[in-house]
């Protein structure tokens, strides 16, 4: 089995002290982390540019380490990688502070128009992307990429999407609401957060959410609700799965190990109320650690029993 991730990677710089520590991720990728080490079976590839300098090499040999394969990742000559700082406020929640408006990263979709074989997209058993895969391209390529995917991702596979909206990268929020619309239309999963809905659409409450997102057309849904666990919908009555406890340091990247561990379980052919506890074991380990991709035996501990 094959799945592919598509979108960003990043440099992660993370307070430690006085220090910064350097790691690399993006929700793209870190969806990729978690999938591969939910199901180290499972081939998984990252889609996306990098440049080809010695920052851009040094993640590809992270995303490697991990049993990612980036054959599937394009080289931009000169370009350059985006980077983030992680600011942790009260109760680990946490600010980002973004510099990615060079980063090769967002000619990933302009490259793979140029190459579609390249991607084999109808092949896989899974094609993932995210909101923010989308908004990192030019507007006039954004609706143009879902409807790409939509037509080489074969619907009798799955297509999942994750809305993940980010303000800051949308200047028209009329904008947002339609691409990403357009996004929960195109995919077989969708994967939002209960506070991503809340922002697009205005809506807080979680299940009239649900009945926005369903409206879409979409086929399953695993709507992520923070410390209230998740809630899950495909087509019978809807059900909420509890979170896990956890002494919570760090939630950068909790959605993402959710996402990795959910999609893991459904390739498996679980149910997704079974993918969805799953999700949540894997996501109340990671926010006790710090960073997007925390180490592997912190995420998916050996049985040692």
């Amino acid at each position: 089995m094959r799945a592919v991730c598509i979108g960003e990677c990043m440099v992660e710089m993370r307070r430690e002290g006085d220090l910064y520590a350097r790691a690399f991720a993006g929700d793209a990728c870190n969806v990729a982390v978690y999938l591969k080490r939910s199901f180290p079976e499972l081939e998984v590839q990252f889609l996306t540019a990098t440049g080809d300098d010695s920052m851009s090499r040094a993640m590809r040999a992270a995303w490697r380490d991990e049993g990612i394969d980036d054959s599937l990742a394009f080289t931009v000559p000169r370009g350059r990688p985006g980077l983030y700082l992680i600011e942790l406020r009260e109760g680990g929640e946490r600010e980002f502070l973004y510099w990615r408006s060079a980063s090769a990263a967002r000619r990933w979709f302009e490259l793979l128009e140029q190459d579609p074989l390249r991607a084999r997209l109808a092949d896989a058993d899974l094609v993932y992307f995210s909101g923010i895969s989308v908004a990192i391209l030019e507007p006039v390529q954004q609706e143009r990429a879902i409807a790409f995917l939509g037509k080489h991702a074969n619907r009798a596979r799955r297509l999942a999407f994750d809305p993940n909206f980010r303000a800051a990268l949308w200047l028209d929020p009329e904008r947002a609401r339609r691409v990403l619309g357009l996004g929960m239309r195109t995919a077989d999963i969708v994967l939002p957060s209960t506070e991503d809905i809340a922002a697009i659409y205005g809506v807080s409450e979680p299940r009239e959410q649900l009945g926005l997102i369903c409206g879409t057309g979409a086929d399953e849904v695993a709507m992520s609700l923070g410390a209230g666990g998740c809630l899950v919908w495909n087509g019978r009555a809807p059900v909420t799965i509890p979170a896990a406890a956890a002494g919570v340091v760090d939630t950068t990247g909790a959605g993402d190990a959710f996402h990795g561990a959910y999609l893991a379980e459904r390739l498996r052919g679980s149910p997704p109320d079974v993918a969805a506890r799953a999700g949540v074991v894997v996501a109340s380990r990671v926010v006790t650690w710090p960073g997007a991709i925390v180490p592997a035996s912190v995420s998916h501990p050996k049985d040692t029993s």
